[in-house]
């Protein structure tokens, strides 16, 4: 830590000599690859040419290794290459290593770049890290300026028209990322509050070549003096930002009362966010939202306000229902003849908060609202309503009761931007956002127009939709606010050409996410907010929500179940997790749980998995107990799950009456489906296959039956994870001398919540001290492990994010 004394000492020239010593212990132990003991010892004669080209072949990789980074990026700064030290420091500040030293290089590289802001907030935060070296330099540094005073500007130069966006009279083709912003353990409104971890994200995002960001709602202060700092730094290329403006429903029975009190407080949010903008807020606390003295001026780089949410159809039909007739005309914003009611209110709503910001300020920027397929002004023949399929069904003469059809009215109402248009002369513009993703709703899959597209790589139902989308719009941009593939064990919903709701390795994500940002763009429309930055604990998905218990504690453990957790280009797992290679050396000091002759078990638990490493004879069979009751297998020993796992294949199996769905159907053959039973207790068996139903069976607005699909959860797949990757699709891999190692997703065992060990079970889940597990022609054992509080969690970059850099800046 205080190998860089003597650069200090010397005031920080880029030209002084730095000691490698302070780089990293490993080096010093000689553990490091040859290629980098030579880098460092090239680094200690000065030779930072050569030192960065002995790094060249150790960065290149997905995960490069952190002392490679921290030595790049000193190397880089020392060259006065401040761009080139933001992204190696970044690589590790942005994912939570490297420690104190390379908060003190992004530290200096901030300050040589002239973001003295970000620089103080990272070297604040080696200093608290115990990095004392960090103080003469806090020193050097200037007071923060006062912030200007309010004062109206000169509106930036920012319209959405002829399909595009512009900036001046120049076309921008958005090329962006949603931030959400949830660290594991953490629910979406427990922001983090660090400038410099912000400054990180946003410079890996830049170094991406991403030209926008967006988020949900107002954040922190620090993520504004962050965006500020960066778009000073790198003028040309800014960082624009997508603002929202959120809501939740109306609480009142029907969710369709928008107006009066809750009209004010959802206004009240949006002229608090175009303060915030402008930097001209000063928020106090508030459960669930962010507070602070919002200083930073952003409004020079804000593209777009999005407003409101993905808003439920009901509560768009009971609105309309309420409010027959509504229209609405004024000052910047109206609704054109023909608008529905809740078109109308969101007319008002986007013109008033235009108002305020022209009457405060003097600026103006596109308008748009968040919007979604399910509210797409469009028609679509295969997606009957709940009402129109049961009929549908019943006339055919199944016995349909009401609560069987569980889809949204997916095509019952629309919310039509076409429809919300800028007054004659207004400053303001609007465009269409669509969270449009290609798995779902189910027309996506089923209509035969999408099912007939041809796109740029070949048959695309989802090209089909966004050619559909531009021709509604016409000269009106639309920009794909949210799509994407998560990288997940679990698959939520089938997709045609194979862009499944999860049921995807980190590599196919990356794949699948660069084809459809590259469809958005043939097709014609304005741009691509990329979903998402982070893998988010806190989410959840349909098809796995209940199996997940008790909800308060979800962000405390990883669902590799639950797509919705996996979206990120930045990978959250479990701390020190495991690499599923066959490889034994990372299971040194893990205990064994049998040892005999010929075979042996070691078992291993992180905040993702149960973890198995054996040897012995092929293949593994082993009986798993979670709860009370089961298959008696043994005496005194009941299994709800039998493993098997073989070099050809495996299956985890779970007993009857504890697999939580059940086979059913409406009265005709063809009418089979999975019917939920929810919490359940086993029996005495048999094993039966864990089944899922991801799309249930359709009826179209024609009568047409599209049949269910269903995949065998209980499936094992043998692979390995890539290097610097993850394929969470691959169960387990066989290594040296038979060795075999398995990991299996905690919900795959109905453990609703490993963080304090708790099984699924009816009346209610239940605590657990622990699995019990019964090799075949063994005696049983049990599995315990430490419970957690605070998830421990590593950050890492995937290939997503790597792919996404090839083709927004090139090779």
């Amino acid at each position: 830590m205080r190998g860089l004394s003597l650069l200090l000492l010397l005031g920080l020239g880029v030209h002084t000599w730095v000691s490698p010593q302070g780089l990293g212990a490993k080096a010093a132990a000689g553990h490091l690859a040859f290629p980098l003991e030579e880098a460092r010892a090239l680094y200690a004669r000065g030779d930072m040419a050569g030192t960065l080209a002995r790094l060249n072949p150790l960065l290149s990789g997905y995960d490069p290794p952190e002392e490679a980074l921290l030595l790049s990026g000193f190397a880089h700064y020392r060259l006065g290459r401040a761009e080139e030290a933001l992204y190696a420091f970044s690589r590790l500040v942005g994912t939570l290593r490297g420690g104190a030293e390379a908060l003190f290089g992004f530290g200096l590289a901030l300050r040589a770049a002239g973001d003295l802001e970000g620089a103080r907030s990272a070297l604040e935060e080696a200093l608290r890290q115990g990095y004392g070296d960090a103080e003469p330099v806090l020193r050097t540094l200037p007071p923060p300026s006062p912030p200007a005073p309010k004062a109206r500007k000169a509106p930036p130069p920012f319209r959405a028209e002829k399909g595009a966006f512009f900036v001046g009279e120049k076309p921008l083709r958005v090329r962006g990322v949603n931030l959400g912003v949830a660290l594991p353990g953490r629910f979406p409104a427990e922001f983090p509050e660090a400038l410099w971890l912000y400054r990180a994200w946003l410079e890996l995002l830049g170094s991406m070549g991403a030209n926008a960001v967006r988020v949900y709602t107002l954040l922190p202060p620090a993520f504004y003096q962050a965006l500020l700092g960066y778009n000073r730094t790198h003028p040309q290329r800014p960082l624009y930002l997508f603002q929202g403006v959120w809501t939740e429903l109306p609480e009142e029975e029907g969710y369709g009362d928008w107006e009066g009190p809750f009209l004010e407080k959802f206004l009240l949010e949006g002229r608090e966010v175009l303060d915030a903008l402008h930097g001209n807020l000063r928020r106090p606390p508030k459960p669930g939202h962010a507070h602070g003295d919002y200083t930073a001026d952003v409004s020079p780089w804000t593209l777009g306000l999005l407003v409101g949410r993905e808003f439920e159809p009901y509560s768009v039909a009971a609105y309309n229902e309420r409010h027959p007739g509504r229209a609405y005309r004024g000052r910047f914003v109206e609704a054109l003849p023909g608008a529905s009611p809740f078109e109308a209110y969101l007319a008002e709503v986007l013109d008033r908060l235009a108002t305020y910001e022209w009457e405060a300020y003097g600026t103006a920027r596109p308008l748009s609202v968040a919007n979604w397929p399910t509210l797409d002004p469009l028609h679509h023949p295969t997606e009957s309503t709940r009402e129109e399929e049961a009929a549908l069904r019943r006339a055919k003469g199944e016995q349909v009761p009401e609560e069987a059809v569980k889809e949204y009215n997916n095509d019952q109402v629309s919310l039509d931007m076409t429809k919300i248009r800028p007054t004659p002369g207004s400053p303001f513009t609007t465009f269409a956002n669509y969270h449009a993703y290609p798995y779902y709703p189910d027309f996506m899959n089923l209509d035969p127009t999408y099912r007939k597209a041809l796109g740029p790589f070949g048959p695309s139902n989802y090209f089909g939709y966004l050619q559909d989308l531009k021709r509604h719009h016409g000269d009106q941009p639309v920009l794909i606010g949210e799509t994407g593939v998560p990288s997940s064990r679990g698959l939520a919903h089938f997709q045609a050409q194979g862009f499944h709701h999860g049921g995807h390795s980190e590599e196919a994500q990356a794949a699948i996410d660069a084809r459809l940002v590259q469809e958005v763009e043939a097709a014609g429309l304005a741009g691509t907010l990329v979903f998402a930055f982070l893998d988010e604990w806190f989410k959840k998905n349909w098809l796995f929500m209940d199996l997940e218990y008790p909800p308060e504690r979800d962000p405390l453990w990883h669902n590799l179940l639950d797509a919705e957790e996996n979206y990120g280009l930045l990978a959250a797992t479990a701390k020190g997790a495991f690499r599923l290679d066959g490889n034994p050396e990372e299971w040194e000091k893990v205990p064994f749980l049998l040892r005999e002759e010929g075979r042996f078990l070691k078992a291993h638990a992180d905040p993702e998995y149960l973890w198995l490493l054996y040897r012995g004879p092929l293949p593994l069979k082993v009986y798993l107990d979670t709860v009370p009751g089961g298959v008696p297998v043994a005496e005194g020993f009941g299994a709800e799950f039998s493993l098997e796992v073989g070099p050809e294949g495996g299956r985890l199996l779970v007993e009857k009456d504890y697999y939580p769905y059940r086979e059913l159907s409406h009265g005709l053959p063809g009418t089979e489906f999975l019917h939920f039973r929810g919490f359940t207790k086993p029996g005495e068996g048999p094993f039966v296959p864990f089944v899922l139903e991801p799309n249930r069976r359709r009826t179209g607005r024609d009568g047409t039956d599209y049949p269910r699909q269903t995949y065998e959860l209980g499936a094992l797949r043998r692979g390995e994870d890539p290097l610097g990757a993850r394929d969470p699709t691959a169960d387990y891999a066989l290594g040296p001398e038979g060795l075999l190692e398995v990991r299996l997703p905690w919900g795959m065992l109905l453990i609703t919540d490993p963080s304090r060990p708790t099984a699924w079970y009816a009346p209610e889940p239940l605590p657990i001290e622990g699995i019990g597990l019964l090799l075949e022609g063994g005696k049983p054992l049990r599995f315990a492990w430490t419970p957690w509080e605070a998830p421990a969690f590593s950050l890492r970059l995937k290939p997503l994010y790597y792919r996404l850099k090839d083709l927004w800046r090139g090779p």
